[in-house]
Order: structure tokens, then sequence, then C-alpha cells
């Protein structure tokens, strides 16, 4: 009895390599899907990052920059682009409004979209994932708006 199962045994030694090479390339696809997913993660906690730190210098329109003169819409654009520290091959366009007149108390928006990257490139799985991501904050003046609203423009 003790001879057959060792003699089956014998037949078993290289199932565990076939199903491992069945099953490794479901479990590397597996790993860069999370690699991408936290690689594109990352890149829209930059983005809304950018969009809420341009919403905060829009909020307070710092009269006390460019001259006294208040913050104009180049400064913010140039305040949502350098915060959106994304890969060079990224292009960013940042819109800014109001969504109801442009003095103290009112509302207004940024807005801040990028076309991402894949980091692996793997096709199967850039296929499920966005190529754009945007994000618009939206904030109370806190002073009478010295900024014009725009259209989306892309970071030079």
């Amino acid at each position: 009895m003790r001879a057959n199962r060792e003699h089956n045994d014998s037949h078993d030694s290289g199932a565990a390599l076939v199903e491992f090479a069945i099953l490794s390339p479901l479990l590397i696809l597996l790993i860069m899907g999370i690699i991408e997913f936290g690689w594109l993660f990352g890149q829209f906690n930059e983005i809304r990052h950018s969009a809420q730190e341009g919403a905060r210098w829009a909020a307070v329109s710092r009269p006390d920059i460019a001259g006294g003169a208040g913050m104009d819409e180049v400064d913010l654009r140039a305040r949502a682009c350098d915060a959106a520290n994304l890969p060079g091959t990224s292009t960013v366009d940042v819109a800014a409004g109001f969504d109801a007149g442009s003095s103290k108390g009112d509302t207004a928006f940024v807005t801040v979209t990028a076309n991402v990257s894949s980091l692996t490139g793997v096709p199967f799985i850039s296929v499920f994932l966005p190529s754009t991501l945007t994000n618009t904050a939206t904030f109370r003046l806190e002073q009478d708006a010295t900024w014009s609203a725009f259209t989306a423009t892309a970071c030079s």
C-alpha cells in the first residue's frame, strides 16, 4: 500500500509547476493593475490639490500681490499649474469662473483637467483607465474678485 502512495507522488511532482505557469500571467496582470491604480490615484490627488490650491488663492484675491492690484487670471492659472506636480508628459488645463457674480460672498470655481499617462503601459489594463482626470473646487469669495473668469487654458 505504501509503495502505491510513493508511486503516485512521483507523478504529481510537476503539477505545481504547470499550475503556476498557467496562473502566473494572471497574477502578473493583477499586480500590474494594482500598480496602475495606485499611479492613477496619485495623479488624481495631484489634480485635486491643484484645483484646491487655485481655489484658495482665488477666494482671497490677494490684493497685496501684483503691485497691489490684486490677482489676475494669469496669477490664478500659474498657482494652479504650479500645484499640479504631474509627470512631464501630462498636459494640464485650468479654467475658473463664477457661479453667481464676482463679489464678496458669491461662489466661484476652479476646474483642473489633465491628461494622465500609464505607468506600466500594459494594454489590457490601460483600456479600463481614464485618459483624462478632472476636478473642480468650488469656493466662496472672501473679497471682491480681482480676476476674471476664463475658459480652459493649458499650463505653459
